[in-house]
């Protein structure tokens, strides 16, 4: 929660280290797999313990992380690259995909799947 800038974006890492942000969907955003790991783990943490606390703590910094993806997830995909018909995409542009796959990675797959 300590590496969510103002505007609900989570970084790549905490602190941020402006490693990665070419691979998130701009204003400051990590990838969005590595930031949605925030609420990702909030949830594991309470399904596994059955403790509420860490999501009582933690809700209202989410819910600006879910706000900026809506906000900004489909320009910043078209930023990187991904057109709305996907015409031409071939699973390589910036972001995590699978990575000890043979072939391409599909990182719109991955992308998308961690804004749904």
């Amino acid at each position: 929660l300590d590496a969510q800038w103002d505007n609900g974006a989570y970084t790549e890492t905490s602190v941020w280290q402006d490693l990665n942000d070419y691979a998130g969907i701009g204003h400051g955003a990590g990838e969005t797999v590595w930031a949605t790991a925030p609420p990702v783990l909030t949830v594991r943490h309470m399904q596994h313990y059955g403790d509420i606390k860490l999501l009582e703590h933690s809700l209202a910094a989410h819910v600006r992380w879910v706000d900026f993806l809506d906000k900004y997830f489909e320009a910043g995909m078209l930023i990187k690259g991904y057109d709305e018909e996907l015409d031409e995409y071939h699973g390589q542009k910036s972001g995590l995909g699978d990575w000890l796959a043979m072939r391409s990675r599909d990182t719109f797959l991955t992308h998308t799947a961690f804004y749904m």
